[in-house]
């Protein structure tokens, strides 16, 4: 999943190299070590120190990166402990969005629905890759469905913390997190309404 340095268009986009970022954070063991560089990413991705500034600020804000003095920015640690809290946490916010989204599917939305169980159906030779993508596909469709740019923030904030935690179960049990995954999207592409969808997600997560 890695991006080219450079392409026939340019640079990447600041949302190509979010996605990467994230992908690699969510692939690092908790316990394994990872600083970023601005320098050394402005590098490899053909961009200034800016965008790939904003990049980290936007991570900072998911709470997937933290800055420490003396340091420098290096991916934020999973504490055990808080692990119920955060899944409860993301369970209680998709409630919320129930309150606060898109009445009905657009085509667009039914699109990714699609997408996603075909992703979940046929994980190909990169199971791990694919059930990032369908997690962050999950994300970006309840995002996208949320009319409350706040909740839709925070939404976003919280389920990327938990696919960190999901990418760790399924390093240990692929099998059994495509299982459990593909229960989760039947139940979803039968939802008659984005709130409907909402609740199935609330539910999984709780």
């Amino acid at each position: 999943m890695s991006l080219p340095q450079t392409s026939r268009s340019g640079p990447p986009r600041s949302e190509e190299m979010l996605q990467e970022l994230r992908f690699r954070i969510c692939m690092t063991h908790p316990d394994t070590p990872m600083m970023l560089h601005e320098g050394k990413l402005a590098q490899e991705f053909g961009v200034s120190r800016t965008p790939i500034r904003q990049v980290l600020q936007r991570l900072s804000f998911e709470h997937l990166l933290e800055t420490r003095s003396g340091v420098g920015t290096m991916v934020s640690a999973l504490d055990s402990a808080k692990r119920d809290l955060h899944f409860s946490m993301l369970s209680d916010m998709l409630r919320l969005c129930t309150r606060c989204c898109a009445p009905a599917f657009a085509m667009p939305s039914r699109i990714q629905l699609a997408t996603i169980g075909e992703l979940a159906a046929n994980p190909g030779d990169a199971p791990l890759e694919s059930y990032f993508t369908i997690r962050a596909l999950f994300l970006d469709l309840v995002s996208g469905l949320v009319h409350d740019p706040i909740a839709a923030e925070a939404h976003a904030a919280l389920h990327w913390r938990v696919i960190r935690w999901r990418i760790q179960v399924a390093h240990a049990d692929i099998q059994a997190a495509f299982s459990a995954l593909r229960t989760t999207v039947a139940a979803v592409a039968t939802a008659q309404t984005p709130a409907a969808l909402f609740a199935e997600l609330a539910a999984e997560t709780a």
